[in-house]
C-alpha cells in the first residue's frame, strides 16, 4: 500500500470487503507492537542499580529537587527510588497520553505508514540515550521522548488491524498482536535482567532493535488501494464518535493496566527486599507472568466467542487478584512466580479486550481515534501506577502493597460481573456500528 493510499486510512475493497495484510506486514504490525511496550521491560530490572547510581543526584541536581518538591504531597520521603521509577516509567506513560491522541489524528489524516516509520525511528534513537545518561534530566528528556514514539507505533498498529481484519480474523490478529506484546514483555525483562548484570546502563541498548526494524517496515504495507477506499478529509472530521462506550472503555482500560503495571514498577523491590534477588531474578518473575500472558492472549478471540466485554474485565481482574494475593503468603521466590502465573491470565487478556472492544464501537473513519483513545487509557495506567502503589507500600510489610492491590481487584471484578450480567456488552455490541 502507498503511502498516498495509506494517507486517510482504510482497507475496503471497492466490494466492500476487507483488504487483507502480507505476511511481511503483518509481521512489522506484531513486532512494532512488541516494541512499543519495550520501554518498560527493558529498564525495569535495572532500576534499584539506577536508584544507586543515581541517588546523589537526587538531592543535588536542581531537576531532581524540583520534581522531588511537587511530590511532597505524598505520604513518606519521596527518595532517588520513587524519582528513579517516576521518570522510568511514568514520563514515558505521560508522554504517551499526551502524544496519542495527536498520533491518532495523524493516523487519521496522515498516513498509519508514515506515522509507523517515523516512530520506530524516533523510539530507537530516544531509547538508546538513556545508555548516556548523566543526570535525571537527560533521562527525563530521553523518556519523554521515547513515550511520543511509542504513541505513533501503538496507534498506527492498531488501527492498522481495524483497517485489514474484521469479525473472528481481527479478534485472532488482536489475539496475536496481544501475544506479541507479551513475548516482546518476556523476552526484553528477560534481555533487560541479564544485561543489566553487566551495568545499569546496557540495558538502553537494547532499545536499538528498532533499527532492525525499520528497513522492513519501510518496504511493507506496498499494496495500493482501489481510490474509493479512502476516506476524505470531510468524512474524518464528520465521523460520530459514540461518547459513553467509547468512555467506558477508556475507563476500562485504565483501570487494568494500572493494576497490571504495579507488577513491573514494585516487584523488583519487592524481590530484592525481601531476598536480595538479582536483576536477572526480577527479570525472569515478571517475564514468567508475560510468558503466561503470551499463551492465554493467544485463546483471546475463544474467550470472545464465549464472553461479552465487560465479563472478559472480569476475568482479567479476578485472575490478577488472586495472582497478587499468592504473593501475600509466603516470601518465597517459588511463590512469586507461582503468583505471576496466575496473574499472567488476566496480563495476557486486557490489551486484546480493550483494542476489540474499541474498534467495534468506533468507525472506519475513526479508528485511528479509537486506537489513540486505548493507547491513551493504557498508558495513563501506567503513568499512574507508581503514584497508585506509593501510598500502599508498607516499609515494615513489604506483601503489604499486594494485599490492598488485590483487594482493589477484587472488587473491580465483582463490579464487571454485575455489569457483565446486566447485559450491557451485549448492548454495546448492539447499538455500536458494525464497521468492518
Amino acid at each position: 500500500m502507498s503511502d498516498t493510499s495509506l494517507k486517510h486510512s482504510t482497507s475496503i475493497t471497492t466490494d466492500g470487503s476487507a483488504q487483507r495484510l502480507s505476511a511481511h506486514g503483518l509481521f512489522v504490525i506484531l513486532t512494532a507492537t512488541g516494541l512499543a511496550l519495550l520501554a518498560t521491560p527493558l529498564a525495569s530490572p535495572a532500576m534499584p542499580d539506577i536508584a544507586r547510581a543515581f541517588a546523589g543526584l537526587a538531592q543535588t541536581e536542581p531537576f531532581a529537587r524540583a520534581v522531588l518538591a511537587s511530590i511532597q504531597f505524598l505520604p513518606g520521603e519521596p527518595s532517588a527510588i520513587f524519582l528513579v521509577k517516576f521518570v522510568l516509567l511514568s514520563v514515558p506513560a505521560l508522554f504517551i497520553i499526551i502524544g496519542a491522541p495527536i498520533a491518532g489524528w495523524m493516523s487519521d489524516n496522515w498516513g498509519r505508514k508514515r506515522l509507523l516509520n517515523a516512530s520506530l525511528l524516533i523510539f530507537g534513537l530516544a531509547g538508546v540515550s538513556g545508555y548516556f545518561a548523566e543526570s535525571f534530566l537527560f533521562l527525563f528528556a530521553g523518556r519523554a521522548v521515547l513515550g511520543l514514539s511509542i504513541a505513533g507505533i501503538k496507534t498506527a498498529s492498531v488501527a492498522m488491524v481495524g483497517d485489514y481484519y474484521e469479525g473472528d480474523e481481527r479478534q485472532k490478529v488482536l489475539s496475536w498482536q496481544g501475544s506479541a506484546t507479551k513475548v516482546g514483555g518476556f523476552a526484553f525483562m528477560f534481555l533487560g535482567g541479564y544485561l543489566a548484570n553487566f551495568s545499569w546502563q546496557v540495558p538502553f541498548l537494547g532499545y536499538a532493535l528498532a533499527f532492525l526494524l525499520l528497513p522492513s517496515a519501510l518496504l511493507a504495507f506496498g499494496e495500493r488501494l482501489p481510490k474509493d477506499a479512502t476516506s476524505s478529509p470531510k468524512t474524518v472530521e464528520a465521523g460520530a464518535i459514540p461518547f459513553w462506550p467509547c468512555a467506558f472503555v477508556f475507563v476500562s482500560a485504565t483501570l487494568a493496566s494500572g493494576l497490571f503495571f504495579v507488577t513491573p514498577v514494585q516487584l523488583p523491590f519487592y524481590l530484592t527486599s525481601v531476598f536480595d534477588a538479582s536483576p536477572l531474578q526480577s527479570g525472569i518473575a515478571v517475564g514468567v507472568g508475560n510468558t503466561v500472558g503470551a499463551i492465554v492472549a493467544l485463546a483471546y478471540y475463544r474467550f470472545k466467542q464465549r464472553l461479552d466485554y465487560p465479563a472478559i474485565y472480569a476475568v482479567i481482574f479476578l485472575s490478577m487478584s488472586a495472582g497478587y494475593y499468592v504473593l501475600t503468603l509466603m516470601p518465597t521466590y517459588a511463590t512469586s512466580l507461582i503468583a505471576m502465573i496466575i496473574g499472567g491470565v488476566g496480563f495476557g487478556l486486557y490489551i486484546p479486550n480493550h483494542s476489540s472492544w474499541i474498534l467495534a464501537v468506533v468507525g472506519k473513519e475513526r479508528r485511528g481515534y479509537g486506537a489513540g483513545l486505548v493507547t491513551t487509557a493504557m498508558f495513563l495506567g501506567q503513568f499512574l501506577a507508581p503514584i497508585i502503589a506509593e501510598p500502599m507500600i508498607d516499609s515494615d510489610n513489604p506483601a503489604a502493597v499486594w494485599s490492598r492491590v488485590s483487594g482493589v481487584l477484587l472488587c473491580l471484578g465483582v463490579f464487571y460481573s454485575v455489569v457483565a450480567k446486566q447485559g450491557y456488552g451485549r448492548t454495546a455490541k448492539s447499538v455500536a456500528r458494525q464497521t468492518p
